[in-house]
């Protein structure tokens, strides 16, 4: 089974190899339909988490920001598959950095960074395309693909550009590594999903609700003393990207325990409270409901699949 999903998933990459993107995005209007009206995909969590963040909506701009946000689900889904054999300059072209100079003057300092972001607009595209805007190695922190021909296929595409990916497990070895060895390395890391349990979970503030929050980067930063830079991605126009960064915390090691957290969902509502369109909100980010917890420091990190 597992070679056939591969093989299924491969003759689509194909078909999409030669399909231009004003079809595409064609499709993509139709995958939309067929995900919010047909088959429902998450619609409920979707109108849940919306209602949540922006209690104030009318039903009429429900309705029209609910379009926008399959929309914008539907066209991360084909341009990912698109991007798969999408030649690397192509990618670079809709992917355009707006002021890599932030993370360039940690590196330049001999510096490790980790670069922290989240699901928003077009993050694949990202991340093939980062690696050579920096002074330095490049690392993606990744969750394994549980078919394991689908994930050395994923991971072979997004390393195209140089970036080496490390799993979860890996992360803190790989670190100390580049510490110890003086090498500046870039760690990128998406921290806005939700924990698989409440056990070490940071509660911060986050779109007007309680929410539990991955410490994964506010611990690795305060441990290895690494500065902490927020990444997002804006979209200019359909198929097209900029990406901005911005110091989050440069001095970790003087953090209190879950401020780089808190202050990584301040940014992130910052962007997502300007498009909201464009965030996963599919997910079940409010999942877990806060209870008496005195847990702390679990390196609990969730990485795009």
């Amino acid at each position: 089974m597992e070679r056939l999903s591969f093989w299924l998933t491969r003759l689509a990459v194909e078909i999409f190899r030669w399909m231009p993107f004003w079809l595409l995005y064609k499709l993509s209007e139709v995958l939309a339909f067929v995900l919010r009206r047909v088959v429902s995909y998450r619609r409920r969590v979707a109108i849940q988490n919306l209602q949540r963040a922006f209690p104030g909506l009318s039903a009429a701009e429900m309705a029209v920001l609910l379009r926008a946000v399959y929309r914008n689900l539907s066209d991360i889904v084909l341009e990912t598959l698109k991007s798969y054999t999408l030649p690397l300059t192509e990618i670079q072209r809709r992917s355009r950095p707006v002021n890599p100079e932030v993370v360039n003057r940690h590196l330049d300092a001999g510096k490790c960074v980790i670069l922290c972001g989240g699901h928003y607009a077009n993050w694949e595209y990202t991340g093939i395309s980062m690696p050579p805007l920096f002074h330095g190695t490049t690392i993606t922190v990744f969750k394994p693909i549980s078919n394991r021909y689908l994930n050395a296929y994923v991971n072979s595409s997004r390393s195209r550009a140089g970036m080496q990916m490390i799993s979860m497990e890996e992360t803190l070895a790989a670190m100390q590594r580049c510490k110890r060895q003086a090498i500046p390395a870039v760690f990128i890391l998406l921290a806005d999903q939700s924990p698989s349990n409440r056990k070490g979970a940071h509660w911060v503030r986050f779109l007007g609700q309680e929410t539990a929050s991955l410490p994964g980067v506010d611990v690795l930063a305060r441990r290895m003393k690494f500065p902490v830079v927020f990444f997002w991605v804006e979209r200019k126009r359909r198929g097209f990207y900029e990406v901005h960064f911005a110091d989050l915390n440069d001095k970790p090691e003087n953090a209190a325990e879950g401020e780089i957290t808190q202050a990584f969902a301040r940014a992130l509502e910052n962007v997502i409270r300007q498009k909201p369109e464009n965030w996963l909100w599919t997910h079940r980010r409010w999942k877990i409901e806060q209870e008496n917890s005195t847990s702390r420091g679990a390196l609990d990190i969730t990485f795009p699949s």
